[in-house]
């Protein structure tokens, strides 16, 4: 069985010959890949060339972002209901049904969220010390998986990378609320800025335009570019490097409450914590796996975020809370904005013709899924 890998010592993805699942024993179920999204994450592993490998393998399979069907059901575990489902149905699962799987899982079970479990203590799917759903057919269990409704399925695969942004509003809110009072950006939706037009920056901004709140994509393209165009379409502003000023003369008329920093560039990050009002969050969703260092000043943070009771947030993984809100927004985005939800997948292609995706990005390119066999 082929799946896509990355291997110690090499930037560049490959094939590989991954055995195939066995049959599904008791509390597993049997899934069938149908497309796959490939993520920052899959070529910031690639690039560092050090991929964390499952025990005794020599590659990672890749892929995290997925959409199956389920293939097979293995029988209950003995003296035990079977397990429900990660957003919490009761409703057992039924072969054929389309599910999205949870990325993180506890080496341990442990009573904590999975989402705030310190490394080593968990694995993630593709990513850190497990293999991947690249593959066309895996292994899993239904607490990990979330059923995804049939009309949704067009956009399903988009339900990973929203979750990241959801789970970093969802933070962000529980924040603002507990420090605040509980009608915080209730009452006065929070201005939004969310910087970088990639897939986490378009996620950032479905999450917030989804809830009503005033939103500004940054980013380095022009104004007349295609993004800047799908940002204006789904209802945010679209602010052009070129005329970005982050030091605005009245700060609480002009700056934002929330940014959501999808870059990972520490340039951008300084630029806007500084156009963020009193009170206001900076959630860090963009990052590299190798930063590399540079002569930035961060004092300006510094000072800022202590005159101006700035919360710095980082989030990564999303807990099932949002991966439930990824879907039900997503719905709500099917029925009101369709075109410009697809217009987020620019290329849609075969696992054959994936590996160049992989190590680059096409210009204008959002969001890139290997559309596997039994669509």
């Amino acid at each position: 069985m082929r799946g896509i890998a990355a291997v110690h010592g090499s930037p560049q993805p490959r094939f590989v010959d991954h055995p195939a699942p066995r049959d599904p024993g008791p509390g597993e179920v049997l899934c069938q890949t149908l497309e796959l999204g490939i993520c920052g994450t899959d070529r910031e592993i690639l690039h560092a060339a050090e991929p964390i490998l499952p025990q005794g393998d020599d590659y990672l399979v890749l892929g995290h972002e997925c959409l199956a069907r389920v293939e097979a059901i293995g029988p209950a575990p003995a003296g035990s209901e079977r397990a429900p489902l990660a957003d919490g149905s009761t409703r057992p699962l039924e072969v054929g049904d389309l599910v999205v799987p949870l990325v993180r899982r506890a080496v341990e079970p442990r009573p904590e969220r999975v989402d705030f479990l310190p490394f080593g203590t968990y694995r993630e799917r593709g990513i850190v010390a497990a293999h991947g759903f690249s593959v066309p057919w895996w292994l899993d269990r239904p607490e990990y998986l979330f059923r995804v409704p049939r009309a949704l399925a067009p956009w399903a695969v988009l339900t990973e990378p929203l979750a990241v942004a959801e789970k970093g509003i969802n933070e962000a809110l529980v924040l603002q609320q507990a420090r605040l009072g509980p009608e915080t950006w209730v009452q006065r939706p929070p201005r939004t800025l969310v910087t970088g037009p990639g897939p986490i920056g378009f996620a950032g901004v479905l999450a917030a335009v989804v809830r009503g709140w005033p939103t500004t994509l940054y980013g380095r393209d022009p104004a007349d570019s295609s993004r800047a165009q799908l940002a204006r379409d789904l209802g945010a502003a679209y602010l052009p490097a070129s005329e970005a000023n982050f030091q605005p003369d009245d700060l609480q008329a002009s700056g934002y409450d929330l940014v959501l920093e999808c870059t990972g560039s520490e340039g951008v990050l300084i630029n806007a914590a500084r156009a963020t009002r009193a009170s206001g969050v900076i959630v860090w969703l963009g990052s590299s796996r190798r930063p590399e260092p540079t002569a930035n000043d961060l004092a300006y943070i510094v000072r800022d975020g202590l005159l101006r009771n700035h919360i710095h947030l980082g989030c990564v993984n999303a807990a099932p809370r949002d991966f439930v809100d990824a879907l039900t927004h997503l719905d709500q985005l099917r029925q009101s904005m369709p075109g410009q939800l697809e217009r987020l997948v620019t290329a849609r292609v075969t696992p054959d013709e994936s590996l160049w995706h992989y190590e680059h990005r096409e210009p204008q390119g959002i969001k890139v899924v290997l559309v596997y066999d039994g669509v």
